[in-house]
This record gives C-alpha cells, structure tokens and sequence, in this order.
C-alpha cells in the first residue's frame, strides 16, 4: 500500500511560504525563488504544485480568509448576546494573543494592495469584506433587537463599513508604522467606539 499524498502539506507550505516572504518585501519581491528558499524546497517543486505566482497568492487569500473566521466562530462561542458577538467578532480581527499573527497581518495589507492590481484578487479581496458586512450587519440587528434600540437600516450600514475601515485601517499601521503607533490598541479603542455610538 502506497504512502499518503502530502500534495495539499506541500502546498500549504508553499502558500505560507509566499506569506512570509509579502509580509517582509512585498509581492513584487516575492520571487519564486524566495518562496522556495522560505519553504526549503526547490523552485521546481514550486512550480509543480502552483502554475504561477498569482496562483499561490489567490491561495493565500482563500487561507487568511478562513483563518479570520475560524478565529471567529472560536471566539464566539464564549458569546451569549449580541454584545459580546461583536465584540469577538473585533477581538477576532485585532486583539493580540492566541491566535493574532502579526505575519499574517502585513500580509492581508499586501493583498489590499495587490487588489488594486489585480482583478481575481480584487474579486476575492471584495467577497471577504462583504462577507465581514453581512456579518456585522447581522450582529448590529440582533443588539438592537437585543437591547429594544431603533436602529436604521442606513445606521446599521454606516456603522459596520465604519468597523471595517477601522480595522483595515489599523492593519495597515501595524504593518508599516508599528514602531510609532501604540500596541495592543485598536481592539479596545474600536470596541469602545462602537458602542459609544451605539449606546448614544
């Protein structure tokens, strides 16, 4: 009986590999050559499991996009209202701890930037902020169903584009001026600030 195929290890290495190498230099000076160099195998082997570059990074988005919602839904479980939903749902995005990655961080602020570039990545960039918005479109409803609160279908909008902006916005400082910008702020700062507008 045959070994195993450790096709989808291989490629996972290769796909965290490419993380590495953006979130030091950027996608343009990730070469195959890099990635190969980051995950210890030859280049050859690179282009065995992935036809291009481009490829391994669209894998990359499928990869850190489930990983933000696994954090989620483990989060989440401690939740018992919507209050606390929301606020995993930010602990999720930006509290430092078990699960943050500080890599993988400056890696999604290489990703919004390819997105400009790049359509398919524009494409799958777009559908993961969309389906952070219905998300927290469905959490906002349910704290003002919660808490017998008349919130507009406008505010609900405003204020979830409001949280994601906010945390895209804080990745992209902690991946280019962390040194010059406090640590560990964001979560509490937009928790804060959410309910702050929510509670007026």
């Amino acid at each position: 009986m045959g070994r195993p195929s450790n096709k989808a290890q291989r490629r996972a290495e290769i796909v965290n590999a490419l993380q590495s190498v953006i979130a030091r230099v950027g996608y343009e000076g990730a070469s195959i050559q890099a990635i190969s160099k980051e995950a210890g195998i030859a280049s050859g082997l690179v282009h065995y499991h992935f036809q291009n570059k481009q490829e391994i990074l669209v894998e990359l988005v499928h990869s850190l996009t489930e990983t933000s919602v696994t954090r989620y839904e483990e989060l989440k479980k401690n939740a018992s209202n919507a209050q606390e939903k929301i606020e995993a749902f930010i602990d999720a995005a930006l509290a430092l701890g078990d699960g943050s990655n500080e890599q993988a961080v400056a890696a999604w602020v290489v990703i919004g930037a390819e997105s400009i570039r790049q359509e398919e990545v524009r494409e799958l960039y777009k559908f993961t902020i969309a389906r952070q918005l219905e998300e927290l479109r469905n959490l906002l409803q349910n704290y003002a169903h919660e808490k017998k609160k008349n919130l507009s279908a406008n505010s609900i909008e405003h204020i979830s584009t409001m949280v994601i902006s906010a945390i895209e916005g804080a990745y992209q400082l902690a991946a280019t001026a962390s040194k010059i910008t406090p640590r560990n702020y964001a979560a509490t700062t937009l928790k804060g600030m959410v309910f702050s507008v929510l509670d007026k």
